[in-house]
């Protein structure tokens, strides 16, 4: 009784055959999508539980919105800001690196008198000059305003 339907002539073979599931057999078995979600629920839980997941989609709508509204312009905008920030950072820390280099070059604390001198260095003033002007709009932005909004 050779038949088509036959899987052997050894009834104990197969038994063996029904034991051992091939590769393919073990991976249609155990579905790796569900398994996979299995995982991503028990790492979302401790999110879920402490509310902490609604400010990660908060954050991700933002950046999708903050996507969205960005154009050519504002991106040429947003670099040139870097760019002078960064420039502008770079100039303090080399005049702040100098100016500490020459502070430890002196040997004695300069008098009263030895600072007025130093004034008279065209740079010194320059450097004055523009700390000066930076304390008036620091100060034209300070003034009291009386926003008097019962005059309406």
């Amino acid at each position: 009784m050779n038949s088509v339907s036959d899987k052997s002539l050894n009834p104990g073979d197969a038994g063996a055959a029904q034991k051992s599931p091939s590769a393919l057999e073990s991976l249609l078995g155990e579905d790796p999508g569900i398994k996979g979600l299995d995982e991503l629920i028990g790492k979302i839980e401790p999110l879920l539980a402490g509310g902490r997941l609604n400010r990660v989609v908060d954050a991700v709508s933002l950046l999708a919105d903050l996507v969205d509204m960005s154009d050519d312009y504002m991106l040429e905008k947003l670099m040139k800001g870097f760019e002078e920030g960064v420039g502008a950072a770079w100039s303090v820390g080399n005049a702040a690196r100098m100016a500490a280099d020459q502070v430890r070059a002196t040997e004695t604390t300069p008098t009263l008198m030895g600072l007025i001198r130093l004034a008279k260095e065209p740079e010194v003033r320059r450097g004055l000059t523009f700390f000066l002007m930076m304390a008036g709009v620091m100060g034209r932005q300070m003034r009291y305003q009386n926003l008097d909004h019962m005059g309406d």
